[in-house]
């Protein structure tokens, strides 16, 4: 069985059936996936079927054919009797893992819960699904059962950050996506736990050196946390006074400079001594890796890293400690600077004073107590009790007893606002407290924050920290005004019920009526931004849902349908908005939602500018559509489109990516191995997976320009995901290629054999400019040494090219904007070597038929170096030497203006592409148009 695959995906809820003859394990992997693993008693046949009855139903059938495993989608269509199902032509499950021995047929494998195949089931995650079981016991006859029955999955699904759940929200999580990110609360990838603040125990060991502190919590966990002086790497053990048979925590600190800026990479294992020698990793003797990084932070100062981990008391590896017992034991330590393996005399021993432990629970409690009663108390008093009192004290004057019930009113509401809301701020106080020492794990990123907050102030605010510093402000006006009221208040009851009131009651009495109106204006407010704020930030996501036949008509049904065969089957852009006209489908990486019947708040014309697009890099906001301001779009939006969801466009035509083996799901998760610099604030990073395959000479020309998203894997910052295109020919490997095929064309010996093309690597690579902002992915990657990386594509339409491209394509760039073009250009070049050495009698031709009567125009604005010049260096010699008329490059000095680009486009364009920043593509655009270029024949890229 494949370990790998069930540490990373294993099922978290378990159904038995027939006392255990067969076991139903499953879960949600993400938005569109279901994992199941079955579990059968029998050496023939068993299966689990979706819906009430076994007509027409979907069925995953497991059964062993002379010894061979089969899992198989299939559908049974016979509504009569029980007969063996037919196999799907469209086979829609994702085999993990298989194994037959002599009592149990076993397999584990993903089910998608959306799939395109009409025939499967839709699964809902927020509803319960109907299931069916049928099993053989006896004989391999697939038309008969010997036991059979009904069950139902209590199903939901876990919220992104959770690997495992209790439930379908945020707080809900059991298990975090990320191992080395702890569950407190029950939240994951949450800023606030990820720190290293003081723990309530605490032994100094060495002093300046090395001291240790822990705090048991109430998840059954120890929480040890270390500063130690700078090393290279240090070992704890734990009940012995020698590394024999102890069970070990090693932590290893790596010094990483990018960019002549300094960090370190933390990295943590769990690990055993088996003698006297170096220890080994847990895994490594079958067992599991059980500590888990929370954070660390480095102080310059004292160059004293505080490295914070937990584990649970008692864990299921039989190599790992007891630590339930909570008592003394003895423990020793070693560490190693300079490059040392072998700690030689740095170690020792000390008595683990785990007995003397301190603990207080109470703070998740009143936490959560304090926020439960802001937002219930506070919506209930300010939107419904506030108007009773206001009632009692304007409209019930005749009621004998009616200040009093007015007074009494507000001042309890008074007394419950003032203590939840300075219960609050106090919350808010510690949590800013702890942001200010915070980490993520693995990685150092104090070089990082440090730029940040030296930006804080200069970096515009966003809308929903507006909702924030409002919702604060109004806050304390209320408190000060409250206050105010209830002097008013005591001094306007006082002077009525006394036989020595003045003139003076009805000044009072006017400005506490006047100042309760301003009041019951203000806390409306309140309460409303209150409720958005709680919506933005509570809400969870929903899954995914095909629109059904029983929503729409059936013509639009077949209208999405077509939709979505065309786009898979390469049909142009443009002849797709002319063919769908009254349909306003947008495309999100590679989920196609029809958004005809919305009403989008920033105006109907920003569909009109998206129709048809992949919207990504707006949806994410790092790029604003023009007119418009980046915005970063909230979950309420991904809810909705959910909702429109048609189908998925899958850019087969872009073979980039092979995955490695058919046998498991592969990882996203790219690793960063190497940065190397192409000039100011720009290098070329270096991404490896073994799950995949980079394809480094791709056939055809429809690829170009795509794209990938990238975000950091595994951290609580919440970046803005931008879209970077491949750049193949900048790899070394095509780079060589390059040179090679260069220098066989100038000898012009035919009769040696050709270079040969670079064909696969699992290097994936990106040419990635820094800016600097807030949040900012580029700066990120450029100065943190964080190493993994989510990388998903390609994505989007790229150049929108196919085989039969003709006619004079423009390009006008600035900068970086030449990089999604370079791959077109490294192609041209390559066409036109071989075009001439075919003329020149080379005897084999390579396959370059596509862009026949194609030229392209490049106009670079750029002041510094080019990327990719000897590419568009070579590329324009030839062309001019050899009168191929398939390039002209052009570099701009100075801005354009309407008279330079009259001057440029001496030809009817076919495409005229646009790349650079904003403001440069929107002002060309508009000259573009000018002069009278089609606004259809322009493409942004």
């Amino acid at each position: 069985m494949n370990i790998l695959i069930l540490l990373i995906l294993q099922p978290c809820l378990m159904i038995q059936l027939l006392d255990g003859i067969m076991i139903v394990e499953y879960q949600f992997v993400d938005y569109n996936n279901i994992q199941f693993t079955l579990t059968c008693k029998t050496q023939f046949w068993c299966l689990i079927g979706f819906g009430s009855t076994y007509s027409n139903a979907d069925i995953i059938r497991m059964s062993n054919v002379n010894g061979l495993l089969k899992i198989e989608d299939t559908l049974e269509q016979n509504k009569i009797s029980f007969t063996s199902p037919n196999v799907d032509a469209q086979q829609d499950i994702y085999i993990l893992d298989g194994l037959i021995n002599d009592t149990y047929l076993y397999s584990s494998f993903l089910k998608s819960t959306n799939s395109d195949d009409p025939t499967d089931e839709l699964i809902d995650p927020y509803s319960n699904v109907e299931m069916f079981y049928a099993i053989n016991e006896k004989n391999i006859d697939f038309d008969t059962y010997t036991q059979y029955g009904r069950f139902q999955l209590q199903t939901y699904q876990c919220h992104y950050t959770c690997a495992t759940c209790n439930g379908p929200f945020a707080y809900q999580c059991t298990m975090c996506n990320e191992k080395s990110i702890q569950v407190l609360n029950g939240y994951c990838n949450t800023n606030n736990y990820n720190n290293v603040t003081k723990l309530l125990n605490k032994q100094i060991l060495i002093k300046d050196e090395f001291n240790l502190e822990w705090e048991y919590d109430k998840n059954d966990n120890i929480i040890l946390q270390i500063e130690i002086s700078l090393c290279d790497w240090f070992g704890l053990g734990f009940n012995n006074d020698k590394m024999e048979n102890t069970d070990m925590l090693l932590i290893k600190i790596e010094t990483v400079t990018i960019n002549n800026e300094k960090g370190y990479y933390v990295q943590i294992d769990d690990m055993f001594g088996t003698k006297n020698t170096a220890p080994l990793s847990d895994t490594q003797l079958y067992g599991t890796q059980d500590w888990i990084l929370d954070g660390f932070v480095y102080n310059n100062s004292t160059e004293l890293f505080v490295i914070r981990v937990h584990r649970e008391l008692v864990t299921s590896d039989k190599y790992d400690f007891d630590f339930s017992q909570k008592k003394d034991t003895l423990c020793i330590y070693a560490f190693g600077r300079n490059g040392q393996q072998y700690h030689s005399a740095n170690r020792g021993a000390f008595q683990f004073e785990l007995s003397k432990n301190k603990q207080s629970y109470q703070e998740d409690y009143w936490d959560k107590l304090v926020l439960n009663g802001h937002v219930i108390l506070m919506l209930l008093f300010w939107s419904f009790i506030s108007d009773i009192g206001i009632f009692y004290g304007r409209q019930l004057k005749s009621y004998p007893k009616y200040v009093r019930v007015h007074g009494m009113i507000f001042l309890f509401l008074s007394i419950v606002t003032y203590f939840f809301v300075f219960g609050m701020i106090s919350q808010q106080q510690k949590r800013i407290q702890q942001l200010q020492t915070i980490q993520y794990n693995k990685f150092q990123l104090f070089i990082y924050f440090n730029n940040l907050i030296k930006q804080q102030l200069n970096e515009p605010i966003g809308y929903q920290d507006t909702k924030i510093i409002l919702h604060f402000i109004l806050g304390v006006v209320i408190l000060l005004i409250m206050t105010t009221q209830i002097f008013l208040g005591l001094l306007a009851r006082n002077n009525l019920e006394s036989n020595n009131g003045t003139y003076l009651i009805y000044k009072v009495k006017y400005i506490h009526k006047y100042l309760g109106y301003l009041l019951y204006i203000i806390t409306k407010v309140q309460v409303v931004i209150g409720i958005k704020m709680l919506y933005y930030y509570q809400v969870s996501a929903i899954s995914r849902k095909r629109i059904k036949y029983s929503q729409i008509e059936q013509d639009q049904q077949t209208l999405y349908e077509s939709i979505i065969e065309k786009l898979n089957t390469g049909t142009p852009y443009q002849e797709m908005i002319e063919d769908y006209p009254k349909i306003t489908y947008i495309i999100l990486r590679e989920a196609v939602y029809d958004v005809s019947d919305f009403n989008h708040p920033g105006g109907q014309y920003i569909f009109r500018k998206i129709k048809g697009r992949e919207v990504g890099r707006y949806f994410y906001g790092s790029y604003p559509i023009k007119d418009t301001q980046l915005h970063k779009h909230s979950l309420f939006a991904i809810n909705y489109i959910e909702t429109r969801y048609l189908g998925d466009f899958r850019n087969e035509s872009c073979p980039i990516l092979y995955t490695v083996t058919d046998f498991k799901k592969p990882s996203h998760v790219w690793t960063l191995q190497e940065i190397k610099s192409m000039g100011t604030n720009v290098s070329l990073f270096k991404f490896i997976n073994q799950d995949f395959k980079v394809n480094q000479t791709i056939q055809g020309v429809q690829w170009f320009g795509r794209y990938f998203y990238i975000k950091p894997y595994g951290i609580g910052i919440d970046f803005q995901e931008r879209p970077y295109t491949v750049v193949s020919c900048l790899s070394e490997m095509n780079i060589k290629y390059r040179y090679e095929l260069i220098e066989y064309f100038k000898q012009k010996d035919w009769t040696k054999p050709l270079p040969q093309q670079p064909q696969l690597s699992n290097i994936l690579q990106f040419v990635i400019k820094k800016y600097n902002g807030q949040k900012n992915l580029s700066k990120f990657i450029h100065t943190a040494s964080h190493k993994r990386f989510e990388i998903t594509g390609p994505y989007g339409f790229g150049l929108e090219l196919d085989d039969h491209s003709s006619g004079v394509h423009y390009i006008f760039c600035q900068g970086t904007g030449v990089l999604p073009f370079l791959d077109l250009c490294d192609y041209l070049l390559r066409k036109a070597i071989f075009s001439i050495m075919y003329q020149d009698g080379l005897p084999i031709q390579q396959q370059y038929n596509q862009l026949d009567k194609f030229k392209l125009i490049l106009n670079v604005s750029s002041k510094t170096q080019i990327l990719g010049y000897p590419i568009l260096q070579d590329l324009e010699y030839l062309n001019n030497q050899f009168n191929l008329n398939l390039f002209e490059f052009n570099i701009i000095k100075q801005h354009y203006t309407k008279r330079d680009l009259q001057d440029r486009l001496k030809y009817q364009a076919a495409k005229v592409y646009v790349c650079g920043f904003q403001q440069f593509e929107d002002d060309l655009i508009e000259l573009l148009q000018q002069c009278g270029v089609d606004s259809r024949n322009i493409v942004q890229i």
